[in-house]
């Protein structure tokens, strides 16, 4: 598996909560409630933090509502019956003091010799009472800010066996329905706060893992592999020994390498990467079609420097990959007239019908002149790049053509493909309206004459096809901002 970093979750929910928990044993009350808020935000189902919260919120109305969330999650969960008591107690209205003032009516007036004595008796017990009745109040508030303490230590940062387990347990049902409805973001959302609780708990882990697992591939044969890659990460984070993720995993990182050698025209180093996907999975998202452009593209190269053997073996195995296309095999039929004997092996071909080819583009007009030993043969309404994206001005050349080119920046076909110049790790050239992949949709369709495209040269399908079996490889290619300015200077 490739070298990847592991990101450190310093500002986890499960270390915010043991920071809050040293925050409100310190004294440091009022910074624990706030950091407990973002805790109970960022996992609804933390029992602990909501627990913690009831504790410490001096409103009221927040701290039942804290309780009520922490019953929810776990009503049999055992400190919930000391939390309600210890709620009660501190926003309790009685104050013992009043019972001092109570009196009780008597039907007849008391003897006056035996007034002081009983008044003496009377007042003597009624004392006893009072402070047998605060007495039990001190030992009630220390018994249970003990037993919150005690509640603190066993739910974080080391939960007992039976509490991670008895949660995940409780949402049986839930975790079901979702499993059915293929939910797995919801899947995710509930077990994982339980696995950071107790990472070792089997079931627990296993669930999570396989959750990541199947949102991973689903993004996958959406063809979404960068969003994929770091999914199959987190299923061998959890547990290394699943050999799916593993498979898809190397694969997700050779196709995100291959197609990024791609982009950048390192057609060796594309292939070697896309070969690797490719071996295992030929149906893995747009492979074949990469592979078959890379070689196709290596061909060309080769073909142009006069390394005609190496050319030859990539159209060979571009032939493979795409036996119903015709240009790999017009090229390789070049190159074995080429290494026969009495052909020179060091002059390129297709250079001399190129010689007389002209195409001019306007960015002004949104139009195309074609020109054929200085004579027009034709005249086409093209789209350049919109602003911003604006197609380069200046003196190009076709570089390659390919039949059906794909760009997987934006998941396009690009029927007609000629190539005209480098752009960064892109290529721009000259093709018909692009077709979005697996819709048949054609983007800019009813906009030729604007500039809408992305930095290409955009002609109708019929326009693309003539000029693509006119055109050879190395034609002259002028981008000028204005067709009537270049008439003139010419």
């Amino acid at each position: 598996m490739p070298d990847v970093q592991h990101q450190t979750h310093r500002t986890s929910p499960a270390d915010r909560l043991e920071y809050a928990i040293q925050l409100a044993k310190s004294g440091r009350k009022t910074e624990a409630r706030d950091l407990l808020r973002r805790v109970v935000a960022l996992q609804p189902v933390n029992q602990a933090a909501w627990l913690w919260l009831s504790a410490l919120a001096t409103d009221k109305t927040e701290a039942e509502a804290a309780l009520a969330q922490a019953r929810q999650i776990n009503p049999n969960h055992p400190s919930l019956i000391r939390a309600e008591q210890w709620l009660a107690n501190r926003f309790s209205e009685q104050a013992p003091t009043k019972m001092s003032r109570v009196t009780v009516a008597s039907p007849s007036p008391p003897d006056p010799k035996n007034r002081s004595l009983f008044g003496a008796f009377n007042n003597l017990g009624l004392g006893l009472i009072i402070a047998a009745i605060l007495l039990g109040l001190i030992v009630f508030t220390v018994g249970l800010a003990l037993q919150i303490n005690a509640v603190a230590k066993t739910d974080q940062p080391t939960p007992p066996q039976s509490t991670a387990m008895d949660q995940f347990q409780s949402y049986s049902s839930i975790l079901e329905t979702a499993r059915v409805n293929q939910n797995w973001s919801r899947i995710i959302a509930i077990v994982e706060p339980l696995y950071q609780l107790e990472p070792d708990l089997g079931p627990v882990a296993k669930e999570l893992s396989y959750a990541y697992l199947q949102k991973g591939m689903a993004l996958r044969y959406k063809g979404f592999i960068e969003e994929a890659l770091p999914l199959f990460e987190q299923v061998l984070t959890i547990t290394p020994d699943r050999p799916q993720a593993q498979r898809e995993f190397e694969l997700a990182a050779d196709y995100l390498r291959g197609t990024q050698e791609y982009q950048a025209g390192q057609w060796l180093k594309a292939i070697s990467a896309l070969e690797a996907v490719w071996r295992v999975d030929p149906a893995y998202a747009h492979v074949e079609d990469l592979l078959f452009s890379a070689y196709y593209n290596h061909g060309l190269a080769q073909q142009a420097a006069g390394k005609f053997t190496d050319a030859r073996d990539a159209f060979e195995a571009a032939i493979v990959l795409r036996p119903d296309l015709s240009e790999p095999r017009l090229h390789l039929a070049e190159i074995e007239f080429a290494l026969t004997p009495g052909t020179p092996p060091s002059i390129p071909l297709g250079k001399a019908a190129a010689q007389d080819q002209l195409i001019v583009v306007g960015i002004a007009e949104q139009r195309m002149l074609v020109f054929e030993k200085g004579k027009q043969v034709f005249d086409f309404v093209v789209s350049t790049g919109e602003p911003g994206r604006d197609t380069a001005i200046g003196e190009f050349e076709i570089l390659d053509k390919i039949d059906m080119a794909y760009a997987s920046t934006w998941n396009l076909d690009m029927p007609y493909w000629m190539g005209i110049y480098w752009s960064g790790p892109l290529e721009n050239g000259i093709h018909s309206l692009p077709i979005v992949k697996h819709t048949g949709y054609k983007l800019w369709d009813g906009f030729l004459g604007q500039r809408v495209s992305y930095g290409c040269v955009i002609l109708s399908d019929e326009d693309a096809a003539t000029l693509y079996d006119w055109t050879a490889i190395g034609a002259e290619v002028k981008i000028v901002p204005s067709l009537a300015s270049w008439a003139l200077e010419q």
